[in-house]
């Protein structure tokens, strides 16, 4: 069989290489990440960790210092180690996410070609490209916010299952089955934002089994081979919460666990929920324009309008063609796709909304609109030949100029590279010291404060205010007022609430040496201060 240009150049030994290289030279190119999540939790969080502080320190990130620090330790380690003199040699191996996840997209994509008989040319070209520059997949490359790992396991577990439905049934689904389950479950352990993929996939593959008992042996497969994964990567790190606070997720969905040092909340953002009935039923198309609805600076994005657009179509057209008996079923293949996003949008809308949790999703969209026109212009009896061939190469070619004009990205925060990887000085503090962190982000100092080590840290933020007259607070008020030792805080101009908080445990104390700190990724890549006056004090009671 003879390939085109683009099959070769999908199918080559190549490909590989060239992609890392490109998400390292992304990741270079847009500088040292400096975003909120990275100050806030990453680097204390991989700190903490490597240093057994979980029962020492008491709520130093806020609510995302109890988040699983698998993911964050070799970032931090690299930084801090071997890499720590070399700022662009960290970020580019950070980028190598971005380019392992577009391999693995790619690698998808060619095996839809495959199993449906079509050519990878233009139209499926056009499907890697509109999922690989996605605004959500694009923006993380070289992030630490690990989304692109997480990324990466969930489309490899998608990719495991695909071969069990090009017509070869005898392809070990039970093996194949079961990795995948193993590749979801561990992305949700290493970090529970994606814990929907597992149960979508599983439905998918049921779904993809036309509901056969078959199918669903498999699918039961998915769910327990994904459980054991997710307590392989979680459980170390959920029994110890379990032991300390009784929510082996603390603080997340207290309302089921109880634990008594929150109220029985959730505990997950629902600031970038819908807000109406309408908004939750058609969200991608608020997305079409500039907007705040997720990304906190203005984004926009037409993928998943589009790709709403397609699988609404795809469906009607086959609910249509069933009543009248005009077209045939649609094949197993795409059910297994369309059902597997459907069923992981449905999911991630109802808990969380966050478009940036939601990349494996975003990631296919291009593929989604490739398998709408291509099945859809296949199976129309009475269209020529030439249409046919013709038809779904143009609307994807078409697809991609309202996805060039409309896209808008957003920037998580960078800022210019230093002369370490982690050029941050907050300066020193006494052996034994009490530091408070007033306020967020400002917990991704504490490794680097000299003497750290033999000292202890909390919070004062909004997660004191939500467990006001719980064990959280009053753990917090007992650190604080039974400390007989020295005390600093970590403060900016904005910690107002906190200090004020302080200073109710503390009546009459006063900050005292105050001396700002040092930190390369205070600014932005312009070189514009956004410390906010970050200052290590001296507390005096």
């Amino acid at each position: 069989m003879k390939h085109g240009l683009f099959d070769r150049f999908a199918r080559s030994p190549f490909l590989l290489p060239a992609l890392l290289l490109l998400g390292a030279a992304i990741s270079v190119a847009r500088g040292q990440d400096a975003a909120w999540d990275l100050k806030n939790y990453h680097l204390y969080n991989a700190w903490a960790f490597l240093n057994g502080r979980l029962p020492v320190d008491t709520a130093a990130a806020g609510l995302q210092g109890y988040f699983g620090p698998l993911l964050d330790i070799p970032y931090f380690w690299l930084g801090t180690g071997v890499l720590k003199d070399a700022p662009r040699v960290l970020a580019a191996f950070q980028g190598l996410w971005y380019g392992a996840t577009i391999f693995v997209l790619s690698r998808i994509v060619l095996k839809y070609t495959v199993q449906r008989g079509i050519p990878f040319d233009w139209k499926a070209a056009a499907a890697v490209i509109v999922g690989a520059t996605g605004t959500m997949t694009l923006t993380q490359a070289g992030m630490s916010t690990n989304e692109l790992p997480l990324a990466l396991l969930v489309l490899l577990g998608f990719y495991l299952v695909m071969p069990l439905f090009a017509g070869n049934e005898s392809a070990a689904p039970l093996s194949r089955v079961a990795w995948a389950g193993l590749l979801c479950g561990a992305a949700a352990g290493l970090k529970p934002t994606a814990i929907v993929y597992a149960p979508a996939l599983a439905f998918a593959v049921w779904a993809a089994y036309e509901w056969r008992i078959a199918g669903l042996k498999l699918a039961v497969v998915i769910g327990l081979s994904s459980f054991a994964a997710f307590v392989l990567t979680y459980g170390v790190w959920g029994w110890q919460l379990w032991q300390l606070t009784g929510n082996p997720i603390f603080p997340m969905f207290n309302q089921f666990f109880h634990s008594p040092w929150m109220p029985p909340v959730g505990g997950t953002d629902r600031a970038l929920m819908p807000t109406s009935v309408l908004q939750a039923l058609f969200y991608p198309f608020w997305w079409l324009h500039r907007n705040r609805t997720q990304a906190g600076n203005q984004f926009a994005d037409p993928r998943y309008a589009l790709a709403m657009v397609a699988m609404l179509a795809f469906a009607a057209y086959h609910l249509f063609g069933r009543l009248t008996r005009t077209t045939v079923r649609a094949s197993r293949t795409n059910r297994l796709l369309f059902v597997f996003v459907a069923t992981s949008y449905v999911l991630w809308l109802a808990l969380y909304s966050i478009l940036r949790y939601a990349v494996p999703i975003e990631a296919l969209t291009g593929l989604i609109l490739l398998a709408g026109v291509s099945e859809m212009s296949s199976t129309t009896s009475g269209m020529a030949a030439t249409w046919r061939t013709y038809l779904p190469t143009a609307v994807m070619v078409a697809c991609l100029l309202p996805i060039v004009i409309m896209t808008r990205y957003t920037d998580w925060g960078h800022a210019p590279f230093g002369r370490q990887a982690f050029d941050i000085h907050p300066g020193e503090i006494e052996p034994g010291s009490l530091v408070v962190v007033l306020s967020q982000p400002n917990a991704y100092l504490a490794p680097f404060l000299e003497n750290a080590e033999g000292s202890h840290f909390v919070g004062i933020t909004w997660l004191n205010d939500l467990g006001a007259g719980y064990e959280l607070q009053r753990r917090v008020r007992e650190d604080i007022v039974s400390h007989k030792g020295p005390m600093y805080a970590l403060l900016r101009d904005d910690s107002t609430a906190a200090a004020a908080t302080l200073a109710g445990y503390l009546p009459g104390m006063r900050f005292d040496a105050c001396h700002p700190v040092v930190s390369q990724i205070e600014q932005t890549k312009r070189r514009r201060d956004i410390s906010e006056g970050l200052r290590l004090c001296k507390v005096v009671r």
